[in-house]
């Protein structure tokens, strides 16, 4: 029985991204209009927020309904949805221009088509009476390259991207840039590579590795040496594999996919701003090439042409395989007597570019009460309370977080690593048929991994397709 099935399951669950954004985004214009935000705003008894099951750690949030009654006197509903009617739940709540929910939670593919229904907050951030904890709710405490692709946008141009992913947050200068806040960030996911540090510091492995090979075992930095690496370890016979790929078609594939193009100094968003699809090139094909070779070395356990972050996550937490690719910490099951878990960055190759995705609470523009909304976004997302569900295993998305968790953390070996890759990480094009986009560069990404195609000609016939679907949709 592995440890981990509750996050395999969510694994699972989010692994349903990409067959249940098949359905259309629909970009809904919003009836409701904003006003200055007053901090006279009557107080509301209640307020409702929309907000996911396991995906987003609907149990980390749930915990701080009891404190969000003592700060404010006022009742936290929660209705939480898993994925796929979440997602049907929010587009149709915002369809029909409906102000139930005040705060709803958004998942980062929605986010450019839902922007016009969202309230814009940097009026709310630049108003003292409703930051009473912290100027600007301390926004420049996020980490930048999360916070601007999580919530930063131009909403007459929501494909755009800030100038400067990289600039420590602030309301007014993101104003003055043409862009507004659109939410807080508060579950982030990245790609981490997890791996059996007994194995890594067996000294009979040490021994081989070296006899072998003429160098130290070492975890690997670089794509080459990870490929060394998981053909090092891939013992059959011991039922013993070197890693995993989630070659499955679906947006796991895309997202391996997406993670070695960047680190091959290609562009990880997978289009430009212009809406042009952009990966297949000579960083693409390097990228794939290395992909396929990986996925038909033996390297990999058998049926890896077929597998997602639930297959992967299990693979690694049986014994199955010495090194994984996932977005989350993992456990190993009681069978792996004496296995122990390490983390570091995704390997590189010119640069690092592990994706990543965020998801924002956001205040819902038809909502009667949008200065109490603010107020509980802004508490729930700030530093105290984020390092409060840490607890339960939350994913911070702010800088002093993540340096606050102590070495006697359980979690402190991935908190680490994770932190250090959000900061470099890689989202997604701001598109809204962004998945339709995602089930063509997988579907390529299966071919070459099956050897049904030449990475060349399974990319060139992606970008194909892509052009023609962005073309569609009006880029």
């Amino acid at each position: 029985m592995i440890r981990s099935l509750d996050r395999v399951k969510r694994s699972r669950i989010v692994a349903g991204l990409g067959a249940a954004l098949t359905v259309t985004l629909l970009a809904t214009a919003c009836t409701g209009g904003s006003s200055a935000p007053s901090a006279a705003a009557a107080k509301p008894a209640e307020l409702r927020m929309l907000y996911t099951t396991d995906e987003a750690n609907s149990a980390a949030v749930a915990s701080l309904v009891p404190q969000f009654k003592e700060k404010f006197g006022i009742d936290l509903k929660i209705d939480n949805q898993p994925y796929d009617a979440l997602q049907q739940k929010v587009f149709s709540e915002f369809a029909s221009s409906s102000s139930y929910y005040d705060i709803v939670v958004v998942d980062t593919p929605w986010a450019p088509a839902l922007v016009q229904n969202l309230e814009p907050l940097s009026q709310y951030l630049e108003n003292g009476a409703l930051n009473p904890d912290g100027p600007q709710s301390n926004v420049g405490d996020f980490i930048p390259k999360v916070f601007y692709d999580t919530a930063v946008y131009n909403v007459d141009s929501p494909i755009k991207r800030y100038p400067d992913p990289t600039a420590k947050p602030d309301a007014s200068a993101i104003k003055n840039a043409g862009f507004d806040v659109y939410g807080m960030p508060v579950q982030s996911n990245v790609a981490v590579m997890a791996y059996r540090s007994d194995l890594f510091n067996d000294p009979a492995q040490k021994a081989n590795f070296k006899a072998k090979y003429g160098k130290d075992l070492t975890v690997p930095k670089t794509w080459d040496d990870y490929a060394q690496v998981a053909e090092f370890f891939t013992q059959p016979d011991k039922k013993l594999y070197g890693t995993t790929v989630m070659a499955g078609v679906g947006d796991w594939a895309t997202d391996d996919f997406k993670t070695l193009l960047a680190s091959q100094g290609g562009d990880g968003t997978l289009a430009d701003q212009n809406g042009k699809p952009t990966f297949d090139t000579p960083e693409g094909v390097q990228a794939l090439d290395y992909y396929a070779k990986l996925a038909q070395s033996g390297h990999v356990p058998p049926g890896s042409t077929s597998a997602d972050w639930g297959t992967t996550a299990e693979s690694f937490g049986s014994g199955l395989t010495a090194m994984t690719i996932n977005y989350h910490d993992l456990k190993l099951g009681d069978n792996v007597k004496g296995g122990t878990i390490g983390y570091a960055p995704v390997p590189i190759a010119k640069a690092a570019g592990p994706h990543f995705g965020t998801w924002m609470l956001s205040v819902n523009k038809n909502s009667k009460n949008k200065e109490w909304a603010y107020q509980a976004v802004s508490w729930l997302t700030a530093a105290e309370q984020q390092t409060t569900m840490t607890a339960k295993s939350l994913h911070p998305s702010r800088t002093s977080v993540f340096a606050s968790i102590k070495s006697d953390n359980p979690l402190a070996p991935f908190y680490h690593t994770l932190g250090k890759s959000l900061a470099e990480g890689v989202g997604r094009a701001r598109l809204t048929n962004y998945t339709e986009l995602s089930h063509e560069v997988a579907v390529a990404v299966n071919k070459a991994a099956t050897g049904a195609s030449s990475p060349s000609d399974a990319l060139k016939s992606a970008s194909d397709k892509v052009s023609a679907l962005l073309k569609s949709a009006g880029y």
